[in-house]
């Protein structure tokens, strides 16, 4: 942000990065051991799959799925340039795969598991060639240890978010939701649907396992047994992500595991080899998968056009809250919901009416009505990088006509609080998506 600016598009560039990083690799790893019409045809896939929505999203996940198709890539890379029959210089893939374990481990908690896949599959390799490959093992644990040592200083930073995260438990369904929903984020559709396509994807994955289980027996020598060990350490990251988030940071979400999608895509295309160097199957192959794409992803963005329209047409405010703020000219707007205070900031077009809204935060109260503190802690940092107004509960409670901007969210604990309370409340109707009230001056007491 600061070399491109503080905007949306800034945001999302790393993800961007990260899944035109993924197709990359991709292609580099399947045109190592195959051909490169099954290359290519790899390189389409991924826009098929609930894992595209990544590449323009604003959070680490796009990044993290290009880094781990990286680190398999460039793993493999130098694994080969060592194995052959006359070796080749190592720089370039042992300098990648130190650059995306290093890049993973600093970008997110669960990018740790990065060395899953690589490590697996370098023990089955030291296992085949019955000793160590210094290099390898010196540039993971280098990369492993530089990033444990670029996160120390944060740590203190992040403890406050850590005391009272939003998640608690992570269930073992985690395990089956993350092979779920790597190809189609299917939680919204009617319930009956949902069993039938879980069906549908059991029966698929039996399917492409056996298959695979068939390709790996009669395997070519450009196949070694332990690239297969590690695409299966890659496939099996939602399991390995419910243990670390079980015993280690205590949370996860379906997002932090979508890497595991790369190896079912690579044997997708290992199994349709062979008939792709039929030149008629593989331009028909090519046709459907780019026609797919354009159909599936041109559904989403007419999708994504009319929200954005929707979205945009709810930020015109009622003459109820022009005539309420009018008659103070100093009056604050505020809001205790943090998802649509950053909207209404960001997007409306009166630029008065957003320059009045104010975050109301309250940590103690939070954690007693939500069990959680997210949106306390994130007020209080804004204070220290952002120019986004902020204020404390109890200043907002002695105001003697606030108006506040209420949407009963599920992440709200301020309309318990001020029916416990029994704070004198009268509603100004419906605006900016949220019902505006209007609240008497009360004292404060500690909760």
């Amino acid at each position: 942000m600061d070399v491109f600016g503080r905007n949306a598009y800034a945001l999302r560039l790393p993800a961007l990065c990260g899944f035109l990083l993924l197709e990359w690799a991709i292609f580099s790893l399947v045109r190592r051991i195959a051909s490169e019409r099954a290359a290519l045809v790899a390189m389409l896939f991924p826009t098929l799959t609930a894992s595209f929505r990544y590449a323009s999203e604003g959070r680490p996940y796009g990044w993290l799925l290009g880094l781990y198709a990286a680190a398999l890539a460039c793993w493999f890379a130098a694994s080969q340039a060592r194995d052959a029959a006359q070796p080749r210089s190592r720089l370039l893939p042992l300098l990648g795969l130190g650059v995306a374990i290093l890049l993973a481990i600093t970008s997110h908690y669960f990018g740790v598991l990065i060395l899953v896949p690589v490590t697996l599959g370098e023990l089955v390799r030291v296992r085949e060639r019955r000793r160590f490959d210094w290099p390898v093992l010196l540039v993971g644990a280098g990369a492993l240890i530089a990033g444990i040592v670029i996160l120390l200083p944060f740590q203190k930073a992040l403890a406050p978010y850590r005391a009272h995260y939003y998640i608690t438990t992570v269930s073992v369904r985690a395990i089956s939701q993350g092979f779920r929903e790597l190809f189609v984020h299917y939680n919204q559709w009617p319930l009956k649907l949902q069993h039938v396509l879980a069906l549908l994807l059991l029966v698929a994955t039996i399917a492409l396992l056996a298959a695979s289980w068939k390709r790996y027996r009669a395997r070519p020598d450009t196949e070694p047994a332990y690239l297969w060990a590690s695409m299966l350490g890659l496939a099996a990251l939602p399991f390995f992500s419910f243990l670390f988030g079980r015993f280690v940071t205590h949370t996860m979400e379906v997002r932090y595991v979508i890497a595991a999608v790369i190896p079912f895509l690579v044997a997708i295309a290992l199994l349709l080899e062979r008939r792709l160097q039929q030149r008629t199957f593989f331009y028909g192959t090519l046709a459907v998968l780019i026609l797919l794409s354009l159909i599936v992803n041109g559904e989403r963005i007419l999708q994504d056009a009319h929200e954005r329209a929707t979205m945009l047409a709810s930020f015109e405010p009622s003459p109820l809250l022009h005539d309420a703020l009018a008659a103070n000219p100093t009056q604050k707007l505020y809001t205790q919901s943090l998802n649509d205070f950053f909207l209404n900031s960001y997007y409306m077009p009166d630029r008065d009416i957003a320059s009045r809204l104010s975050l109301v935060y309250d940590e103690p109260r939070e954690v007693h009505w939500l069990e959680h503190n997210t949106n306390a802690v994130t007020a209080i940092y804004m204070q220290h990088y952002a120019h986004l107004d902020v204020t404390p509960y109890c200043s907002f409670l002695a105001q003697p006509h606030a108006l506040l901007l209420f949407y009963n969210s599920g992440w709200e604990w301020i309309g318990k609080e001020l029916n416990a309370a029994k704070v004198p409340q009268s509603s100004l109707g419906i605006t900016l998506r949220g019902a505006l009230l209007q609240t008497a001056a009360q004292p404060c007491t500690s909760r």
